[in-house]
């Protein structure tokens, strides 16, 4: 039996795979070790997260979708620079206008301004839009990374719940904050430092806005 580390998965994202999300395929070949933190993503080699991670039930979706996570709650208290602003997202829905025909939001946090304005912003525009079950409810979350993980686009947020549905399930396009960037590779942080030198094949960045 081939073990096979988180692949270095953001910690405390990797306990979403121990409620058999995965596919059972992947069982006999495998055996997950311990998680690692973010640090050591980008220096783990060999399988890809893709052949690592293959979620037990999928999803189909339209054409040119779009997911979008906010990050408020406990980001509040222990880490509020973290919490996006309103201008990250609308700057990114204008950088996609034209390119996509469905929006997923994804949020712990309805009273955010953020999600409020980007909800706002997509109204106006006629852009078709749902919004997750954004619930603790395990079932119910495990169907949001699903759908997130199935997207062609993500609108990203410093949370390792749509960072890892950004490494599995369909490649895709990967947008982030360039003031949280900034902020991260200020603080030395190795995870945003590794992907702003180019990432991997299994997370890169398309746009930083």
């Amino acid at each position: 039996m081939k073990k096979v580390p988180y692949h270095c998965v953001p910690w405390p994202a990797a306990e979403f795979f121990e409620g058999n999300m995965l596919g059972e395929s992947y069982v006999p070949s495998s055996e997950i070790l311990a998680p690692c933190l973010g640090e050591h993503f980008f220096k783990a080699s060999g399988l890809s997260t893709r052949e690592v991670f293959k979620l037990k039930t999928a999803v189909e979706l339209e054409p040119a979708t779009c997911a979008i996570h906010f990050r408020g709650t406990d980001f509040h208290t222990w880490n509020p620079e973290s919490i996006l602003k309103s201008e990250y997202y609308l700057s990114a829905l204008e950088e996609l206008k034209g390119e996509i025909n469905e929006v997923y939001l994804f949020t712990d946090d309805r009273g955010l301004e953020s999600y409020k304005q980007t909800k706002k912003y997509l109204s106006d525009n006629k852009v078709r839009f749902f919004e997750g079950q954004n619930t603790p409810n395990r079932s119910y979350f495990l169907t949001d990374f699903t759908v997130m993980s199935m997207c062609d686009t993500i609108i990203s947020s410093p949370s390792t719940f749509c960072i890892c549905a950004g490494f599995i399930g369909k490649q895709k396009k990967i947008i982030h904050s360039s003031e949280w960037i900034k902020n991260r590779l200020a603080n030395e942080d190795k995870f945003w430092c590794d992907l702003s030198a180019g990432g991997n094949c299994d997370y890169s960045l398309w746009k930083i806005l």
